[in-house]
């Protein structure tokens, strides 16, 4: 999507609308990604990170606090391990020689 489609659905969507195709963009990209990748994979491990919000600096201890039952947001990595190194395409402007 180039700038200015970008800018037409910003004003003839609502947010809801808008909403709604970002997470249906985030979901292909990651299963297009698990079709890639998955298929090769001989192990793997998903992990996840939370964000937790700060309960501010502890005056007895000086420490900053979380809350853990909150978070403001999350990391979720996904390692997979194939039997042997698969080939990448390079693009145009990376080719090796």
């Amino acid at each position: 999507m180039d700038e200015k489609e970008i800018m037409e659905m910003m004003e003839n969507t609502t947010p809801e609308e808008r909403a709604a195709a970002w997470e249906e963009y985030v979901r292909t990209e990651v299963n297009s990604l698990l079709d890639t990748f998955l298929p090769e994979a001989i192990a793997g491990n998903v992990g996840i990170k939370y964000d937790h919000p700060s309960n501010g600096i502890d005056p007895k201890t000086g420490i900053e606090g979380f809350d853990k039952t909150r978070a403001n947001g999350v990391f979720v990595s996904i390692l997979f391990e194939f039997a042997a190194p698969i080939q990448f395409f390079a693009e145009k402007s990376e080719e090796v020689e």
